[in-house]
Formats: structure tokens, C-alpha cells, sequence
């Protein structure tokens, strides 16, 4: 197994295998997650996250979410502590435009306020859905009290009160 590996003229970092079979897979790993939060910035990340599929200058948020999926391919993204990812699954032949949606996204996202707005509640949502589980705020609460003086020690989905407050100038920060 070979991993090449380069840097563009920009900066950013490629790490590429081939391998063999019909699918293919690309991703974009941003070096920054809830552990660069600052305490009035926690949750930011991951609603950047969410922020990313709501519109680019390119593309309103329903083409950004079809575009692999018409092709039979999946786009998503997570946030964990320490970065953000997004990441494309399609048939061979759509690689190229799996890897050009996830630059349209990353670079010329327009994090419009009417589709922000929406996606507060979706992230209210999960974090409700979180609480209602025992086995992560016992997860979260471990994590906390290990890490309590530390950047690690906090929720990666953060609060909903400072939730509120995030808008695409907070985004774009």
C-alpha cells in the first residue's frame, strides 16, 4: 500500500493512493475542532460544519446536497476535537467532481443567514438527541472532568444559548 504524498502552491497538504475497484473516496481534513474553541466560541466548529452545505457561490444548498447523490455517491462531514472533515464517496468516474464539490464548499461557501437560521434547529436537535442519551453525557461528563482544564473539555456540539448567537460573520472569523 503506497500513500503519495505533496503540497500545493497553497499550501494545503495531498496525501493520495490508488487502489483498485470502482469506488472512490476523497476528503478534506481542515486542521481546526472544537479543541480551538474558545470558551465563548464553544460549538462553533461543529456548526461551521453543518454551515458548509448550506450554499457556496456556486451552488444553492439543495445542488450541494444532490450533486453526489444524483451520481449515486454520498457527501458528508464531521467535526471531531481536533479537526473538521469533509468527505465524498462516489463511483471512480465521479471522483473529479466529488473533489471539486468538497473545494467548492471548503473555499467559496456564502453561509447564508435564512438557511443558518434553519440549521440552528437541526443542531438543537442533535444536541437534544446527545442528552437523551446515557451513554454519551456519561462519555461527555468522563471527558470533562479528565480535561476540565483544558481545551479538550467540552462538547463538541456545544450549547444551545451560544448556538444562538453564531452567524456567518462568527463563521468567517
Amino acid at each position: 500500500m503506497e500513500f503519495y504524498t505533496y503540497t500545493l502552491p497553497n499550501g494545503i497538504r495531498g496525501i493520495h493512493r490508488r487502489v483498485k475497484g470502482s469506488v472512490a473516496h476523497c476528503a478534506l481534513v481542515i486542521d481546526a475542532g472544537s479543541r480551538d474553541e474558545h470558551p465563548d466560541e464553544y460549538g462553533l466548529a461543529h456548526f461551521t460544519e453543518h454551515a458548509f452545505f448550506k450554499g457556496t457561490r456556486r451552488r444553492r444548498a439543495w445542488q450541494v446536497n444532490c450533486r453526489l447523490e444524483n451520481l449515486g455517491g454520498e457527501l458528508n462531514a464531521f467535526t471531531t476535537k481536533e479537526d473538521t472533515t469533509i468527505h465524498a464517496t462516489t463511483l471512480r468516474g465521479d471522483f473529479a467532481k466529488a473533489a471539486e464539490l468538497i473545494a467548492d464548499i471548503a473555499f467559496r461557501s456564502t453561509f447564508p443567514e435564512r438557511e443558518l437560521e434553519r440549521e440552528k434547529e437541526v443542531i438543537a436537535d442533535e444536541i437534544n438527541t446527545y442528552k437523551d442519551s446515557p451513554a454519551d453525557m456519561i462519555y461527555d461528563t468522563f471527558e470533562d472532568l479528565l480535561f476540565a482544564e483544558s481545551e479538550l473539555g467540552h462538547n463538541i456540539l456545544g450549547r444551545k444559548a451560544a448556538l444562538a448567537r453564531y452567524d456567518g460573520d462568527a463563521i468567517r472569523a
